[in-house]
C-alpha cells in the first residue's frame, strides 16, 4: 500500500514530509537568530502596521545621503523586499506578528525543494531512474544538512533557493530544445519569459539575482559554440527574458525614484571596495577605487599584496560553496556525478541484472553530465557566483553572501551525488561482488540519509550562540531604560535591526571609524547610549573593552558581558 502510495503521489509525499519537517525545525527557534532575518521582519511589521516600507534605525552607512534622523526612513534599499513581503503574507495569513507565523512562509518554500528534486530528476532522467533519483535527491533536500535551521529563518534563504532552482529548470528547459521542431520556438519564447520573471523576483529577494541573467546569456554560446550542442534557445528568446526581467523590477526602481530620487540607493557597489569587512559600517572611508588602491587614507598593512590575498582567501574560503550542500562526505560522490557518462543507446533499465544504468567516467565526451544541456546552466551559476563574488565582493563572499545565494544550487547538488553514488557502485562491482550492487545501493542511500538527518539535527541543536542570547540582552536593556526614564532614547548599538526587533525603539549602528567618530554620530542623531555587546563589537570599540571609559563615554550599567555607556557630548 505504500508503495502504491508512493508510486502515485511522489511530490505530494516528499512535500508533506519536507514541511512537516520544516515545521519541527520551526519551533525550536522562538525569534530571528541573525542580523538579517531580524531586518526582513521588522520591514514585514512595519507593512503589518501600514507604514509601508520604513525602518526607524541606521544600519549602516553605504547609502548617500545618508538619512537625517533614524525615523521613517526608507527601507529595503540595501536588502531587498521581497522576502519582507512573504514574511507579511504570513502575518496576513495568521492575523497577527508571531514569530512563528513569520516562519509559515519560509518553511512552505524550502519545502518545496523535495519535490521539484524529484521533478528534475524524472525530467532528466525519465521516469524508471529518474524516481530512483528523485526520491533520493528529494530525501536530501528534505533535510539538507547546515541549511535546515537557515530555511526556517526570517530571512532570503528559502525564496532565493526556490526561486534560483526554478530559474535554472526554466533555462535547462528552454537550452535542450532541439531547433529542427517549429512549435518550439513559441515555447521557447514562453519559458524564457517565465525565466525573466523568476530573474526579476529572485533579484527582489536577494540582488544577486542578477547572475541569473548573466547565466542565461552565457549558456547559449557556451552550448552551442563550445559544446557544439544543438538548441532552439536564441537572442530573441534571451531579449524576452531581459524585458521580462526589466517588467518584473521596474515598480520597485520606481519605488526607490520616489522615496529616494535614485534607482540604486542603498550603496550596495561600495562593498567592492571593501579592504575589511569592518568598513562595511565605515562613516568616514570613501569606499570607492582610489580607497580600495589605497590612494585615499593609505595604511601599511593594504597594497597590492594584502589584496590578491584576500582573493585567494576568498576563493579558498569560498570552495564551502560545494561542500555545504554535500555535507562535506558526498562531495566525491558530487565530483565522481558531474563526470560521470549515461552511455548512448541505453535505457534507464539498462543492466537490470544489478539495477544500475550504464556509466562510465568521461571528461569531454557528450552526454557527460556536466555538458548536458540540463545541467549546463547549474555549473555556469555555481562557478559564475564563486568567482564573481570571491574576486568582485570578497569580504561580504566569506561572511554569508555565497551561503545565502547558493541555495538553488542544492536540488542539481543532491541529483549529481545521486549519479555519483551510482558510478561509485559500479566500480566497487568491478572489484568484488558485482551481484551485490542493488544491497550496496539501498545500504549506501540509507546511510547518507542518515547522516544528513544527523547533521541536520546537529545544526538545529547547535545554532550560534547569538541567536539564543541576543533577544533576551536587548530586552534586559529595554527594561533598564524604561525603568530610568529613558523610554524614548535613541542608542548606538552594534546591530540595529535587531535591536529594534527586540525593543522597538530607534537606534543607530556604531561605525567602525574610531571612537571621536561615533561622538560626532552621535550627537548628529541625537544618541545618548552606546550599546557595547562583545560579540558583534567592531575592534575600534577595543578602548571601551579596556578601560571600561574613554572621553564622552561613562559606563551607565552593566548586564553580564552587555555594557551600556551614557554619552557625553
Amino acid at each position: 500500500m505504500l508503495k502504491n502510495l508512493a508510486l502515485r503521489h511522489p511530490y505530494l509525499i516528499l512535500f508533506a514530509l519536507a514541511w512537516l519537517f520544516r515545521l519541527t525545525t520551526a519551533l525550536f527557534f522562538q525569534q530571528p537568530g541573525y542580523s538579517d532575518a531580524y531586518y526582513y521582519a521588522d520591514i514585514a511589521q512595519s507593512l503589518w502596521h501600514g507604514r509601508g516600507f520604513q525602518e526607524d534605525f541606521i544600519w549602516n552607512y553605504l547609502g548617500r545621503p545618508l538619512p537625517v534622523t533614524p525615523f521613517a526612513n526608507p527601507s529595503s534599499t540595501y536588502w531587498l523586499p521581497l522576502t519582507s513581503v512573504v514574511i507579511y503574507l504570513g502575518y496576513l495569513v495568521s492575523g497577527g506578528t508571531g514569530f512563528f507565523a513569520a516562519q509559515i512562509p519560509m518553511t512552505l518554500l524550502s519545502a518545496a525543494l523535495a519535490p521539484l528534486c524529484y521533478y528534475i530528476a524524472v525530467d532528466i532522467f525519465g521516469p524508471n531512474l529518474g524516481a530512483r533519483y528523485g526520491w533520493f535527491s528529494g530525501f536530501l533536500a528534505i533535510f539538507c544538512g547546515i541549511y535546515a535551521p537557515y530555511f526556517v529563518q526570517t530571512d532570503n534563504f528559502a525564496p532565493f533557493a526556490l526561486l534560483t532552482a526554478l530559474f535554472l529548470v526554466c533555462n535547462y528547459k528552454a537550452l535542450r530544445l532541439k531547433p529542427d521542431v517549429s512549435h518550439n520556438r513559441s515555447h521557447i519564447l514562453k519559458l524564457m519569459a517565465l525565466a525573466g520573471i523568476l530573474a526579476g523576483l529572485s533579484y527582489l529577494t536577494r540582488v544577486d539575482g542578477v547572475f541569473l541573467l548573466v547565466v542565461a546569456v552565457l549558456s547559449l554560446p557556451v552550448y552551442r559554440y563550445l559544446l557544439h550542442g544543438e538548441t532552439a534557445l536564441n537572442w530573441r528568446g534571451l531579449g524576452v527574458m531581459l524585458l521580462a526581467f526589466a517588467v518584473t523590477v521596474t515598480p520597485w526602481l520606481w519605488h526607490n525614484l520616489g522615496v529616494s530620487q535614485q534607482l540604486f540607493p542603498g550603496g550596495g557597489l561600495k562593498t567592492l571596495f571593501l579592504r575589511e569587512y569592518d568598513d562595511f559600517f565605515s562613516y568616514v572611508k570613501p569606499l570607492d577605487l582610489s580607497y580600495y588602491l589605497n590612494q585615499t587614507m593609505p595604511v601599511p598593512d593594504w597594497g597590492i599584496g594584502p589584496l590578491l590575498l584576500s582573493k585567494l582567501s576568498a576563493l579558498w574560503q569560498n570552495l564551502l560553496i560545494v561542500g555545504r550542500g554535500t555535507l562535506f562526505i558526498m562531495l566525491p560522490l558530487f565530483g565522481l556525478g558531474l563526470f560521470c557518462r549515461l552511455n548512448v543507446g541505453t535505457s534507464p533499465k539498462t543492466n537490470l541484472k544489478n539495477n544500475l544504468p550504464d556509466l562510465s567516467l568521461s571528461w569531454g565526451k557528450g552526454g557527460t553530465l556536466w555538458r548536458r544541456p540540463e545541467f549546463l546552466p547549474f555549473v555556469l551559476y555555481l562557478v559564475l557566483l564563486y568567482l564573481a563574488m570571491s574576486l568582485l565582493f570578497t569580504f561580504p563572499s566569506t561572511r554569508g553572501s555565497v551561503f545565502h545565494s547558493s541555495g538553488g544550487l542544492l536540488p542539481f547538488i543532491y541529483l549529481a551525488i545521486a549519479v555519483g553514488l551510482d558510478m561509485a557502485i559500479v566500480g566497487l562491482g568491478k572489484i568484488s561482488r558485482p551481484k551485490a550492487a542493488a544491497s550496496r545501493l539501498r545500504v549506501y542511500r540509507a546511510v547518507l540519509v542518515l547522516a544528513s538527518i544527523f547533521l541536520a539535527f546537529y545544526y538545529i541543536l547547535n545554532p550560534p550562540p547569538e541567536w539564543k542570547n541576543d533577544y533576551p540582552q536587548l530586552r534586559q536593556v529595554a527594561a533598564w531604560l524604561d525603568a530610568n526614564g529613558q523610554a524614548d532614547a535613541v542608542l548606538m548599538v552594534p546591530d540595529a535591526p535587531t535591536y529594534y526587533y527586540a525593543t522597538g525603539k530607534p537606534s543607530i549602528v556604531i561605525s567602525s571609524d574610531p571612537l571621536p567618530i561615533d561622538l560626532q554620530l552621535a550627537k548628529q542623531y541625537g544618541a545618548t547610549y552606546l550599546l557595547l555587546q562583545p560579540s558583534h563589537a567592531p575592534a575600534a570599540l577595543t578602548p571601551l573593552y579596556r578601560q571600561h571609559a574613554y572621553p564622552g563615554f561613562t559606563l551607565a550599567a552593566r548586564f553580564g558581558e552587555v555594557e551600556l555607556y551614557k554619552i557625553n557630548f
